[in-house]
């Protein structure tokens, strides 16, 4: 199932908390018989277009290289030559709702084993459906696509029929009802399969090869819905257990839910967002709460436009730490590792990786509890598989249970979708050498061996997404921690222009350069970084503790240098 990011860019400001909104209009099934052709009444349905061929007011082409048109009280078509010819035209109506194409004609001399007969739903590159027969006394339906995705398949082989007159006239009619389709020859019903998706709306017919036709006439009409019925909507989570608002201590929550109707679902919408909705009806989205009660409006549609709203409050207020002695209360160090590659001995060369790594740490040196002669850099040249681990070694042996460590990796990213694993890529590495890069496996096995209090991972690469737990809501800073903070999910992350920072890393900086907080938590750091890149940005960022490597429900703090309280 994929899962759909929900950013709401600002607060709905709540006067009233009314009650819980429900919708759901409802009328009773009629009694109709789609599988017989006076099964539908005629009241029931409204013409969106009819033409007789008594003049040509539709202004049909009649002009074809090899073929003969007129319009004289119905439309004579001669083909002069060996491949079939379709005349057509756009005709609006609702392709999601029910409907009925229909064409009457006969033929009239010429080559009787060829196929003659109704095209619909087709688009100006050709791909269509088509209702056709052979004078002889067969018909066929089958698909046309044109798209590139393939040539078509037949919905119905070609199969004998004494339905089908060889001279005198044929109506064929298509029908749609409630996702199925109903075909008729001379109002006698010859096949009923699975409705699809129209290619278009260009509805007409198509001459075979050598052979002269007669139209009578083409109708096409909408029929009324037999549902006017809303989507049953049940809301998964969050558990509203009545209440119309529920709170929260996290600012990432999820949506889910599950929507039926027997006319099929056209949409779900969340705060007008289009959500994916899986086979079996069920949606999902993340959400990124504002501080404060947010209104959440749920729409589900039908294909028959008919709608199920729901609607409720999510209260976003993040708990307070459990405070106790700071780091710096402790006599602990704060450590970073900086990583940065921006030239590679084989892949394409990075902009702003070093500058980022570089820009960041003069940061947290300058306005943050963070010392200078802690900081280890391995930039460029430096940075080889062989170096970083063995940074990650020493660090096993230096850091101390008092101590933080934040980690910085800017370089190339790369993930194998086969076995799901995603990878650092160091300066020396080949392309397509596996072999050569470090498995994120690798990064987290280091990060559980290191003996630090907290240690706080911050990855600006491709595919620097991961494995993470999920947020506790409410922290021990006494407690050891073990997070990491991405710049993007399992996708390709922009580097910036040369000379800037990238736009994870500028976001990054700016947060750290306005925070005026005393000691800013890494959670809403995480927050408002996510907030502004997600906005300017096609990336999404993630930050959530890391799983199995030592978490134990703490958070990293960044304390500011003027904070009274050390």
């Amino acid at each position: 199932m994929t899962m759909k990011f929900l950013h709401i860019p600002c607060r709905y400001v709540v006067l009233l908390l009314g009650s819980l909104w429900l919708f759901q209009t409802g009328m009773a099934q009629s009694n109709w018989a789609p599988n017989r052709y006076y099964g539908i009444p005629e009241e029931e349905k409204s013409i969106a277009f009819f033409d007789e061929f008594e003049d040509n007011h539709n202004n049909w082409n009649l002009y074809a290289l090899n073929v003969r048109m007129n319009i004289e009280d119905d439309l004579y078509c001669e083909s002069r030559t060996p491949h079939p010819v379709s005349k057509f035209q756009s005709v609006p109506f609702n392709q999601n709702g029910n409907y009925e194409i229909e064409l009457r004609m006969r033929f009239v001399r010429g080559n009787d084993f060829n196929a003659t007969g109704l095209t619909f739903g087709r688009d100006y590159k050709g791909s269509a459906f088509n209702f056709f027969f052979v004078p002889q006394g067969k018909f066929k339906i089958f698909m046309e696509d044109r798209s590139g995705r393939g040539r078509g398949y037949d919905l119905q082989t070609s199969e004998s029929s004494p339905l089908v007159s060889r001279y005198a006239t044929n109506t064929m009619t298509v029908r749609k009802v409630n996702g199925d389709w109903y075909f008729f020859i001379n109002q006698e019903l010859v096949a009923q399969k699975p409705a699809q998706e129209l290619f278009g709306d260009q509805v007409g017919f198509t001459i075979g090869g050598h052979m002269s036709i007669e139209v009578d006439y083409l109708k096409v009409s909408e029929i009324r819905a037999t549902d006017e019925e809303g989507p049953i909507l049940t809301l998964m989570q969050p558990s509203l257990k009545g209440a119309q608002l529920v709170s929260f201590t996290e600012s990432n929550q999820i949506i889910k839910g599950k929507v039926r109707d027997a006319s099929g679902i056209a949409e779900v919408l969340i705060n007008d967002t289009p959500i994916s909705v899986d086979a079996d009806g069920t949606f999902s989205a993340s959400i990124m709460l504002p501080h404060g009660p947010t209104r959440i409006d749920i729409v589900a549609k039908d294909n028959y436009d008919n709608q199920t709203h729901q609607s409720f409050y999510m209260q976003y207020y993040p708990a307070e730490p459990i405070q106790q002695q700071t780091i710096s209360q402790l006599g602990g160090k704060n450590y970073i590792l900086l990583i940065g590659i921006n030239e590679y001995d084989y892949w394409s060369n990075l902009h702003n990786a070093v500058k980022d790594c570089s820009d960041v740490s003069n940061e947290l040196t300058t306005n943050y509890q963070f010392d200078r002669a802690h900081v280890i850099k391995l930039f460029n040249e430096q940075a080889t598989r062989e170096n970083i681990l063995e940074a990650f070694e020493d660090l096993q042996e230096r850091i101390t249970d008092k101590d933080n460590l934040l980690i910085y990796y800017a370089g190339h990213g790369y993930y194998d979708s086969d076995s799901r694993r995603g990878y650092w890529v160091p300066s020396d590495a080949r392309l397509n050498k596996i072999a050569d890069f470090i498995r994120n496996s690798t990064i987290h096995d280091y990060i559980n061996s290191i003996n630090s209090h907290h240690t706080f991972l911050i990855a600006d690469a491709c595919y620097a997404g991961s494995l993470f737990a999920q947020s506790r809501g409410v922290f021990n800073e006494n407690a050891r921690s073990r997070w990491a903070f991405t710049s993007g999910e399992i996708e390709k992350v922009w580097d910036g222009q040369p000379g800037q920072n990238s736009p994870f890393a500028r976001y990054l900086l700016r947060a750290l350069q306005e925070n005026r907080e005393p000691r800013l938590r890494a959670d809403r750091l995480i927050h408002e970084v996510q907030t502004v890149v997600k906005r300017n940005t096609a990336q999404t960022p993630v930050g959530h503790p890391l799983q199995n490597v030592g978490d134990e429900g703490g958070i990293f703090y960044f304390e500011r240098k003027t904070y009274a309280g050390r």
